[in-house]
């Protein structure tokens, strides 16, 4: 009986205990602020920079409709929300980069993003930081859409919209272990993707991308990165993958009416060695017809 009524009280106590710690978890999730920017409350910020530097780490910024000529940068965990994408604009005036996410850990989403500076290396959004998600967002006339920065990771890009930007849509450069989810690229002069130099391990699923005038998807000196089930409609080359030593997983993509619908880069060396032995041949075969 003892025995047994012991168990019963370490039961009792561990559910407790998890009965305090959730209800702890959630009193402190209550107790984030929320800071709100436009609109006509009162308090209401007029700048999301301004929302920005005050708000606590893992509060909200919450962003009325309206246009603000502003360039953010986000220097500490926040969820940075936005009415409507439709109508939510943060314009960068041309001027570098529209939006920084210096910090990982935050969420961007519910905006049009429009105007960095139409030059390289300048984004609508460039992320430097890891474990941010950027969902729901519009990008567009920007040089490019979206930039991830050197070695970052480990961010979710989910249901964007990004088109007509000035170069990419979406350009990274040495970063891995990122998944792009469920977005719309469509008519970006270059790539609607580009991955480069090492960016390895990213997740490339059910996106579309239509209309680039290069390339849907360019994969370029990177490994172990994988697109599953995305569809590519009128790009020139639908996907550009490496050699088959960087181990590119490619299954259940839609291709049509794309100009090369799968291209696979030849190794320069091996594609050397080819020509070398081609030339050989023909010359043999030269003097062999002129010395006989």
């Amino acid at each position: 009986m003892k025995k047994t009524s012991m168990i019963g009280v370490g039961i009792l106590t561990f559910f407790c205990l998890f009965s305090f710690t959730s209800h702890f978890a959630r009193s402190e999730e209550l107790l984030l602020p929320t800071l709100y920017v436009g609109g006509s409350g009162p308090g209401n910020y007029s700048k999301i920079q301004d929302a920005l530097d005050t708000i606590t780490t893992r509060g909200t910024v919450y962003v009325f409709p309206g246009t603000y000529h502003e360039q953010l940068m986000i220097s500490k965990p926040v969820h940075l929300i936005g009415k409507s994408n439709q109508s939510t604009i943060l314009d960068g005036g041309n001027e570098q980069y529209v939006v920084i996410l210096k910090a990982g850990n935050s969420t961007l989403s519910g905006f049009t993003i429009i105007h960095s500076e139409m030059k390289f290396p300048y984004a609508g959004v460039f992320i430097i930081s890891d474990n941010n998600t950027i969902s729901d967002n519009i990008l567009t006339d920007n040089f490019y859409g979206m930039q991830l920065g050197y070695a970052t990771s480990h961010n979710l890009i989910v249901n964007n919209m990004i088109y007509d930007n000035g170069r990419c849509g979406i350009y990274f450069n040495h970063a891995s272990n990122n998944r792009l989810i469920r977005n719309v690229i469509k008519n970006n002069p270059v790539n609607g993707f580009g991955l480069y130099e090492f960016s390895n391990n990213n997740t490339i699923l059910n996106n579309t991308f239509s209309g680039n005038r290069d390339t849907g998807v360019n994969i370029r000196e990177s490994y172990d990165n994988q697109v599953i089930g995305n569809t590519f409609n009128q790009d020139h080359v639908g996907l550009h993958t490496p050699s088959p030593e960087y181990h590119t997983v490619v299954q259940d993509n839609i291709f049509t009416e794309n100009a090369v619908p799968l291209d696979e880069e030849r190794d320069a060396i091996v594609c050397t060695v080819v020509l070398f032995d081609f030339f050989v041949l023909i010359v043999f075969l030269v003097f062999k017809r002129l010395f006989r």
